[in-house]
């Protein structure tokens, strides 16, 4: 599918109201979160129960797993209380802090989208999350509202969140658009009534008439233009 004549970047140009855009693989580089689950805390697990790092590496996988796609596994209070580990702690590490970081040039087009329409931040990060990586990059300004999935009592991967949030933030989902780095959170959405998405991820999927993959979020401005 070719910019020029895709459906969706027509809806961009004439007829969008809202643009629901993810944060982490989108805003921020997944790096920070990657490494604290995948590194980090099966190094702390490793030194608390006095087992090699591959050891807890493989307990944490399985451990994490058991609990993904649902509300638990953005839960970072869960987390701290299924493990025995400060896990908030463990995130504002200097170790941590340093990893997470913005996409280049994502601020200047956050500033030039929400000039030209409404910018809603969804995130399935815990606020504790959430609150962490805005004390380091203060992305709250370029949003008219920011919103934790979490604290709906969904997450993405739930098609009631969806709805709960056309509800609540009386969205036109006819006139409104995903940005999202996650394919089945897409195809959620989609189910939901959300009119098109955004894609910005690696995953394999069926292109059709409703998803544009774009390698970044700043390609959206060439569409507005």
């Amino acid at each position: 599918m070719t910019m020029k004549d895709n459906t969706i970047t027509t809806m961009i140009r004439k007829d969008i109201e809202c643009l629901l855009i993810d944060m982490d693989g989108v805003i921020l580089d997944n790096t920070y979160d990657n490494n604290f689950w995948q590194n980090q805390i099966p190094g702390v697990l490793s030194k608390k129960k006095n087992i090699s790092f591959d050891d807890a590496k493989r307990l944490a996988i399985q451990i994490f797993n058991f609990k993904k796609n649902t509300k638990d596994w953005y839960d970072l209070d869960y987390w701290s209380n299924m493990l025995g580990i400060d896990i908030e702690a463990e995130k504002r590490s200097e170790e941590s802090l340093s990893k997470i970081k913005l996409y280049d040039n994502v601020t200047s087009t956050l500033a030039e989208l929400k000039k030209q329409t409404r910018l809603i931040l969804i995130t399935n990060a815990h606020r504790k999350t959430l609150n962490i990586k805005l004390e380091k990059f203060d992305i709250k300004p370029y949003f008219h509202e920011m919103i934790c999935a979490h604290e709906l009592y969904y997450v993405k991967e739930d098609l009631q969140l969806w709805y709960m949030l056309r509800s609540k933030y009386k969205l036109d989902y006819e006139k409104t658009i995903l940005v999202e780095d996650t394919i089945n959170n897409i195809h959620v959405a989609l189910s939901a009534g959300v009119s098109s998405a955004i894609y910005l991820g690696d995953e394999e999927f069926k292109p059709n008439e409703k998803i544009l993959k774009l390698d970044s979020i700043n390609q959206l401005l060439s569409t507005l233009n």
